[in-house]
């Protein structure tokens, strides 16, 4: 009995033994398979972090402007990851193949240099200053002018817009408060009302405006009379002010009527923003003042202006603006405009010109008004640029002098940059910009200078801008990147309406020119792609050739300027 109790324990024990040998190795198993599962997942998760790391410092290198080949091998951590680059135009496509052990995680990126669009749909397009030719130049291409064009040949097509005042007749310019509007809490359309001072047309009017993000659609401005302190549900006239022209900067955006609508002095008038959405990230700012101070007159908005059930609220202040009424006369006068087969003139009033081969009046001259035109690039986008010059740095010793002077000498490779005083160019000097810049002086250039923007822009376009005078003179030359469709403008930002802000002669050619506050002064030769202004004057054989490309122009900061990224994604 006793061997017998003696044997039982062994064997009980034996039991336990093995049942407990079996649940230890089950549960090592499990533990072992959930070490294997968790390892497996970090190193599937690291590999993502590889490839990113790949992604990362390859966006890095093409926004520093530092040296990156096509393809890279890199070491990061326990993994490794293998960048390619591929350019496409302005974009530039990453690839990083990231491995950490037996896991790949590919992720690509596409970045594309920052730009905006600006159409230039005329070889000339000029304000109320008009255009002057004399001694042989010409005009190769259409022109559109809010003043008076006296002498000269235009090959083209020549409009004169019936003419406008150089003030507006009724204005509130107080600013101190943002609106928004077409936001998720604030309604999509917006009006602000006004007492006519005088009986006549509205050939423009300017509202102070800025965007939020990146709204999708234009914005239809109208024009609408009085019902009992709201706006008419029917307007008197509409425009359109299109996405494009609005910056994130606030800027005043100028609008025409293409049939100015009438006003009678004393009478009261709505200006309404109409836009077709509300949005949490992309929307609109009007500016107002803080006290509601334009007497009799408000701001207000509501969800849809035109609905018979429409509720407007009071912003609580009076949105600034500006309305211009009536007009001056204009007329087209001793030009030749056209050739055997094409071109035509359209004012209010011709005198001594011949058109398409033939005295004018004839079939090709066209009595009429046509409204104003507005100048396609707007304060907000100028100050986007002069932005984007700044993030570069301000120009300093030894670049520039003590004073923010910038003399150009030998070859020169500049931007994005803020330089706070002139720049000259001394003989056969070389200048390659590399991002917008933007002098707070004034521009000389001569003695066979030459500006062009660096092979990296691709088929964008290049801007400088100057707060001063440009002098350009002794056959300097200007270029775009090398890729059709690059263009360099000089831009003079000067409020100077009757005064000269830019002078070109002697052969200098291949650029844009623009100065919407401001007169140009084209002569000895000189040529250009277009030229934008308040007023120019053309003498001695100075030329206008329009390039067909700038109908359609996206100007960038420069390939170290900005980079937006437009997609960053696993693939396979």
């Amino acid at each position: 009995m006793q061997y017998n109790k003696g044997y039982a324990a062994i064997t009980a024990t034996i039991f336990i033994l093995v049942v407990s040998l079996v649940i230890i190795s089950a549960f090592t198993f499990f533990t072992l398979q959930e070490v294997r599962t968790n390892r497996a997942y970090v190193e599937s998760i690291d590999s993502h972090y590889v490839s990113e790391s790949g992604i990362e410092d390859a966006a890095y290198r093409i926004l520093a402007q530092k040296l990156i080949g096509a393809s890279q091998t890199l070491g990061v951590g326990d993994g490794t990851t293998t960048v390619t680059v591929t350019t496409s135009g302005s974009s530039r496509t990453i690839r990083s193949e990231g491995v950490r052990n037996a896991f790949q995680k590919n992720l690509e990126t596409t970045i594309a240099v920052t730009s905006s669009g600006v159409s230039f749909h005329y070889g000339v397009l000029v304000g109320a200053g008009g255009i002057t030719m004399a001694n042989g130049a010409q005009v190769n291409g259409n022109v559109y002018s809010n003043g008076s064009i006296t002498g000269g040949t235009i090959t083209g097509d020549a409009t004169v817009a019936g003419g406008i005042n150089t003030n507006p007749e009724v204005q509130w310019i107080n600013n101190t408060v943002d609106q928004f509007f077409a936001t998720s809490t604030v309604s999509r359309d917006i009006a602000q009302s006004f007492t006519a001072t005088s009986t006549g047309p509205i050939p423009k009017v300017s509202v102070l405006i800025s965007k939020v993000g990146s709204p999708s659609s234009d914005i239809t401005l109208h024009i609408t009379t009085d019902d009992s302190g709201k706006p008419n549900r029917t307007d008197i006239a509409n425009t359109i002010i299109k996405n494009s022209v609005v910056a994130s900067s606030v800027g005043w955006i100028d609008v025409a009527f293409s049939s100015p609508p009438n006003v009678t002095n004393g009478t009261k008038y709505w200006i309404v923003l109409d836009y077709g959405s509300n949005s949490t990230t992309n929307y609109w700012n009007w500016r107002k003042d803080a006290s509601d101070g334009y007497a009799s007159n408000t701001g207000k908005y509501a969800n849809d202006w035109s609905s018979p059930s429409a509720t407007w609220v009071d912003t609580n202040g009076d949105l600034a603006f500006k309305v211009w009424i009536g007009g001056t006369n204009t007329k087209i006068d001793n030009v030749t405009i056209g050739t055997a087969s094409s071109g035509s003139g359209r004012a209010n009033l011709f005198v001594n010109d011949i058109i398409h081969g033939s005295a004018c009046p004839n079939v090709y001259c066209i009595v009429e008004n046509p409204p104003s035109e507005i100048m396609p690039i707007s304060d907000g986008l100028i100050q986007d640029w002069k932005d984007a010059a700044q993030s570069g740095g301000v120009c300093a010793p030894p670049v520039c002098d003590s004073s923010g002077n910038l003399n150009v000498s030998g070859t020169k490779t500049l931007g994005p940059l803020k330089i706070p005083g002139n720049i000259t160019f001394d003989n056969n000097a070389i200048l390659i910009v590399n991002g917008t810049l933007w002098v707070q002086g004034n521009m000389s250039l001569s003695n066979n200078c030459s500006i062009s923007l660096a092979s990296s822009y691709g088929s964008l376009s290049g801007v400088i801008v100057t707060n001063g005078t440009v002098d350009i003179s002794n056959n300097c030359t200007f270029a775009g990147s090398g890729t059709s469709g690059s263009f360099i403008m000089i831009l003079s930002d000067k409020n100077d309406p009757p005064g000269k802000v830019m002078d070109i002669s002697n052969n200098s050619s291949g650029v844009i020119y623009y100065a919407a506050r401001g007169r140009i002064h084209l002569s000895n030769n000189a040529a250009t792609k277009q030229i934008t202004a308040y007023g120019l004057d053309l003498d001695n054989n100075a030329t206008v050739t329009y390039d067909s490309g700038l109908a359609s122009t996206n100007f960038s900061s420069g390939p170290s300027g900005g980079y937006e990224v437009n997609q960053w994604h696993e693939v396979q």
